[in-house]
């Protein structure tokens, strides 16, 4: 799996998890993901819905390398739903 903003990779969805890596978050309306942790701290924040979104200095204004929802197949849904699960059965 690849940094949507950066391009790093990690073998596995248990080690995007354990590095705290964001499953997707909205550049405007666009969602994109996943964000590696030292691209989610520099770059997003918390929206008042409660959603990831991108600092308002920077949206519109990335480049992405890759995006995990274009060009969408099961296989990274399931991904994105498995990594998605986990980081909220962590945060509650």
């Amino acid at each position: 799996m690849k940094c949507a903003i950066c391009g790093i990779a990690v073998e596995s969805i248990e080690n995007a998890i354990d590095q705290g890596w964001v499953p997707y978050f909205y550049d405007g309306q666009i969602e994109s993901g996943p964000a590696c942790s030292e691209c989610s701290d520099a770059l997003l924040k918390i929206d008042e819905d409660g959603k990831m979104e991108l600092k308002e200095q920077y949206q519109g204004k990335i480049s992405y390398k890759e995006n995990f929802f274009h060009d969408t197949s099961e296989e990274r849904i399931l991904i994105g739903i498995a990594i998605e699960s986990t980081v909220q059965s962590i945060l509650n």
